[in-house]
């Protein structure tokens, strides 16, 4: 009896040490009618074990001691196996008080909240991952009910896994303000949730259109970084079973690497640093080859190993994580003198992923930084902030290579036209050589054959035959080079053109001018001669026609040829195959003129062509 007596006694002293010593802590939160929203870590100290301890009752609370942790939030450290935070509350209203005690970190393995009854201890709920009892909400909550008037002390005890450090904040609100932060939350979240869809819609758009590898790597980054994001902010805990809330920090880990992956591929399309740094860019791409297959293998082959060895492997992560970072920062400043506007973007948006990744490291893994607001983490506003500056940077790449096409294409273009011009200036010149061949040498000597014939024999038959091939020779001379158009004018070479085409074509020919003036540049007479002459050769050899108007207008400052015929049209095949109609539009740009095509299949054709009569 004595012994028990002596036990009991020390059990007691031991139990009024503990709650005079947390008393000289202000651990109470009194309630009141207002709306409570209270850090807890502002009332309360935390105490720590580096062995699990279960069951944890009064009688265990001497195998904790206690920590100075001047945070402001809760943290764990690698080693911590067990810990316990004792708070109390007081009712003063004459109202039971709902507080909902709620936690940031999704990935809680172990939460057991404990009442002080009496000198006794009563469960009033678990919450984490394994206990797999799956949440309503994204984040883990506990309600305490408080009766009127009632001032309860509670014990807060975390059990993890060593090798695996927990940092969350816990916050007791009243659920009007509960529920209030949650609604911003949710807004907040929705709108980065739109905000990601815009960016992945915009670019599969423009992937479809430019075909670039660039912006497939963006749309994956967005992909991974979504499930990321989801994942952190407690997603995973609504979506999975409750036996499979523990792979949710599987996906948590996958998506950090394969977005850390990912967006370091996309920094080397963006940055071009295989044009720029392509040693570097193979080194970087080792070096994330093997942080992947690293922490995978750590995390989720070989665990046991990570566990015992956590802090060496987690520096060998660090220093990879360090290296990419460095290498994108050299890239970006390298890719900055070739591309200042693009360059400057792409770094803004950087600088806000690298410091919101650098808080959440720290933060998470040792406990020394944390930034919220409205209880979402700096990581979210800062990744929303970087999606907006890529997508800029991308929207403005694209505007780069639509110019550079453009360019590319009118380069192309003016290319082809001179090719076409020299051409057409060539075909000119051969036409008026081989015309001068035939009138001038071989149409001279035909003649002198002829007068030689006759002066030896009078056979009227060969007389008549050496008359029809001088009349052949001519014609063709003439179809070739036209009339002196200097001395008959345009419409007197249109005239003899439209006579020889009569002898030999059964097509009806309606040809007049209008106030067509008589001297015009030999240039332009001589294109449009050539443009007639080609389209009149389009309908004898594909038109199928039985008429053709061609009419001449003069103007002020302009002339122009309006040609029409009655015949079968082209298809859209012929209009773009067909170098007669290059040809025509060549020479009415070297006019600087307009030329107008309209053909139908069994419509006919209709053309009009205006000429400035001054041009450059």
């Amino acid at each position: 009896m004595r012994i028990n007596y002596y036990n009991s006694c020390f059990f007691w002293c031991l139990i009024l040490q503990v709650f005079l010593s947390k008393a000289s802590a202000n651990d109470t939160l009194v309630i009141s009618t207002a709306a409570i929203n209270q850090n807890l870590k502002d009332f309360t100290s935390i105490y720590i074990s580096e062995k699990e301890i279960s069951p944890f009752s009064l009688k265990t609370l001497d195998q904790f001691y206690p920590i100075k942790d001047e945070r402001s939030f809760f943290y764990l450290d690698f080693d911590v196996a067990c810990a316990y935070s004792k708070f109390s509350l007081k009712n003063s209203s004459n109202l039971q008080k709902g507080i909902v005690l709620s936690f940031s970190y999704p990935f809680l393995e172990e939460v057991k909240i404990y009442k002080a009854v009496k000198g006794n201890l009563t469960h009033e709920g678990t919450i984490g991952i394994h206990t797999l009892k799956q949440p309503v909400e994204r984040t883990w909550k506990v309600i305490l009910d408080v009766l009127p008037n009632e001032e309860a002390t509670y014990f807060l005890v975390f059990n993890k896994s060593r090798g695996k450090p927990l940092a969350t904040d816990i916050t007791l609100q009243s659920k009007d303000a509960y529920y209030r932060t949650a609604a911003f939350q949710n807004i907040f979240i929705g709108s980065y949730v739109g905000l990601i869809l815009l960016s992945l819609l915009f670019t599969v758009f423009i992937f479809g259109l430019v075909k670039r590898p660039l912006f497939l790597w963006y749309g994956f980054y967005l992909i991974a970084l979504a499930i990321f994001m989801g994942s952190y902010l407690g997603y995973t805990n609504i979506f999975l079973h409750p036996q499979k809330l523990d792979f949710g920090r599987a996906i948590y880990v996958v998506s950090i690497e394969l977005s850390t992956v990912i967006f370091v591929l996309f920094a080397q399309q963006v940055l071009m640093a295989k044009k720029y740094l392509p040693k570097l860019k193979k080194s970087v791409e080792l070096v994330i080859i093997f942080q992947f297959v690293f922490r995978i293998f750590l995390h989720f082959i070989a665990n046991s190993m990570y566990s015992e060895q956590v802090e060496l492997f987690m520096k060998l992560w660090y220093l990879t994580i360090l290296f990419l970072v460095i290498a994108v920062i050299i890239e970006t400043f390298v890719y900055l003198k070739h591309n200042r506007k693009v360059g400057a973007y792409f770094a803004i948006s950087y600088l806000f992923m690298t410091l919101g990744s650098v808080v959440l490291l720290l933060h998470h893994s040792f406990g020394l930084l944390h930034l919220s607001f409205y209880g979402l983490p700096a990581i979210f506003y800062a990744s929303a902030i970087e999606i907006v500056f890529l997508t800029t940077t991308l929207t403005i790449v694209v505007g780069q290579i639509y110019r550079e096409r453009n360019t590319l294409a009118n380069k192309l273009v003016l290319q082809q036209q001179k090719f076409l011009n020299a051409f057409v200036q060539g075909q000119e010149e051969e036409r008026k050589r081989v015309g001068g061949e035939l009138h001038d040498n071989i149409g001279s000597k035909i003649a002198n054959l002829k007068r030689l014939f006759s002066s030896k024999y009078a056979d009227e038959k060969m007389q008549k035959e050496f008359d029809d091939i001088c009349e052949d020779v001519r014609t063709v001379a003439h179809s070739i080079t036209p009339a002196e158009i200097s001395l008959v004018g345009l419409s007197g070479a249109i005239d003899e053109l439209l006579e020889t085409i009569k002898k030999t074509e059964q097509l009806e020919v309606n040809f007049n001018t209008f106030q067509f003036p008589e001297s015009l540049n030999e240039d332009i007479a001589t294109h449009l001669f050539r443009i007639v002459q080609e389209l009149l050769q389009n309908v004898i050899k594909h038109a199928n026609a039985s008429m053709v108007n061609i009419q001449l207008f003069g103007h002020k400052n302009s002339v122009t040829l309006s040609f029409e015929d009655d015949g079968q049209g082209a298809s859209e095949k012929k209009k773009s195959e067909g170098m007669g109609l290059k040809s025509i539009q060549s020479r009415v740009t070297q006019m600087n003129g307009q030329f107008l095509f309209d053909s139908t299949q069994g419509k006919g054709t209709s053309v009009l062509v205006i000429i400035p009569t001054k041009y450059t």
